[in-house]
């Protein structure tokens, strides 16, 4: 009885994601699973998608499944080790490194160019992220870089002017001086100037890089002045200067959480149009938005996206395929990109449809955030590992127990010996 529940449930959620009018079952094989991750709002409008496909490819029978953000990875390495993987996955570009060097993706750059994908008006960083060791394994259905949000009212309030276009550190820094307020006179800041999100736009935003080329092999460049200049600037936001609220634990950029943007005690908050869909909903005092500053090396951001990927071993690649092109296909990315909630991956749909008259908040920075320098961390298994080792030794200049110097030298000596037992496990 139990196991008719079952199966009835599960029936009826194949029904209502898919917009089928009848149950019909089919062997395994002549299935084609999708996963997917996200927020409810953009997961429904994939779900509709999808159903929208299978109406126009009766032919093509399709399982959609809404797997957690943060497991997705190891689900699918899980699955794709058992020969039980879903056909088509969403990952983090950060995934890319650890599933692609399994050998279990399937190549995509013959496919782009037998289809002529148009490549041309796709952003180049968002192919480059879904590119590992020479090879197009993925293709970008969203992303992004960093640029900020800031509190208006607070502005007016206190008198400091807005950001500009090519506004700089030294400006970051001297209008979140002046908005770091202590309210009721108690000794303890009320309304923080800035949250400053990730250390990587700092650094390079300076001109230093974590890592650095030798010999075909990869460095420690921790040493740069740059990248102490840069580490130097971001810890004093925090420590020096006490114009960032206090970080609730290791390796996170996230205030504490009494101190937040949509709390109004946060003046101005660097982060990305994933941000939007909260941000859209507050009434309590109006924000806009601005660019990341320059450095001294100029406007150097990180990036961030979503993209899709096959699995190497699908019964159904062309129906796989073909599947995915829909998905990020320019028509189905001017849908998505009308949520308003991330960055089409083509840069026609992103000046076409991601900007929305109707809304308060300047949406074109965000189009325009895409035209500077936008970075990417090696795409490289091991990278992960070592750059959370590294913000664990920066934590220490962060949180006031060393100086930076000494924690730079810290970081760079734990680089260094971590990259040279890789390779030296690679040479043996």
């Amino acid at each position: 009885m139990r196991l008719l529940s079952t199966i009835s449930i599960t029936a009826i959620v194949i029904c209502a994601a898919l917009g089928a009018r009848a149950i019909r079952w089919y062997p395994t094989e002549d299935v084609l699973t999708v996963w997917l991750y996200g927020p409810p709002q953009e997961a429904q409008l994939y779900y509709q998608l999808l159903a929208d496909y299978q109406q126009q490819h009766p032919q093509t029978r399709l399982r959609v499944e809404n797997i957690p953000a943060r497991s997705v990875a190891q689900k699918l390495l899980t699955g794709m080790d058992a020969g039980h993987a879903p056909d088509l996955c969403t990952l983090h570009w950060t995934q890319l490194p650890q599933v692609a060097s399994t050998g279990q993706l399937l190549a995509l750059d013959g496919l782009v160019q037998r289809d002529g994908i148009d490549v041309e008006d796709c952003y180049p960083v968002g192919l480059q992220a879904y590119t590992y060791h020479g090879t197009l394994y993925g293709l970008p259905l969203r992303g992004s870089t960093i640029t900020c949000f800031y509190n208006v009212d607070l502005f007016d309030r206190y008198g400091v002017p807005y950001p500009t276009a090519d506004w700089t550190w030294e400006e970051l820094l001297e209008k979140a001086r002046q908005l770091t307020i202590d309210v009721d006179q108690d000794g303890l800041p009320d309304i923080y100037g800035c949250s400053p999100y990730d250390i990587a736009n700092y650094v390079w935003s300076a001109g230093g890089e974590f890592l650095r080329r030798e010999s075909g092999r990869y460095v420690s460049n921790l040493d740069d002045p740059r990248v102490f200049a840069a580490v130097e600037f971001y810890v004093g936001l925090f420590y020096r200067f006490k114009v960032s609220p206090p970080r609730p634990g290791v390796r996170t950029d996230a205030p504490m959480s009494t101190f937040t943007f949509e709390a109004g005690r946060i003046a101005i908050d660097i982060a990305g149009p994933w941000r939007i869909p909260d941000y859209q909903l507050l009434d309590r005092f109006r924000w806009n938005t601005a660019l990341f500053p320059r450095g001294p090396a100029g406007r150097k951001t990180r990036y961030a996206g979503d993209g899709f990927c096959i699995w190497k071993g699908t019964k159904q690649p062309e129906e796989a395929w073909d599947v995915l092109k829909y998905l990020v296909s320019p028509q189905s990315a001017t849908k998505v990109a009308r949520l308003g909630s991330d960055m089409p991956p083509q840069r026609s749909v992103a000046h076409r449809a991601f900007v929305r008259p109707e809304t308060p908040w300047a949406e074109e920075v965000f189009v325009h955030s895409m035209d500077y320098d936008i970075r990417l961390f090696p795409q490289e298994v091991w990278w992960q590992d070592l750059y959370r080792k590294m913000l664990d030794e920066l934590d220490a200049a962060l949180a006031g127990r060393t100086t930076v110097a000494e924690a730079l030298a810290q970081a760079h000596q734990l680089t260094t010996a971590y990259l040279d037992r890789l390779y030296a496990q690679e040479d043996n």
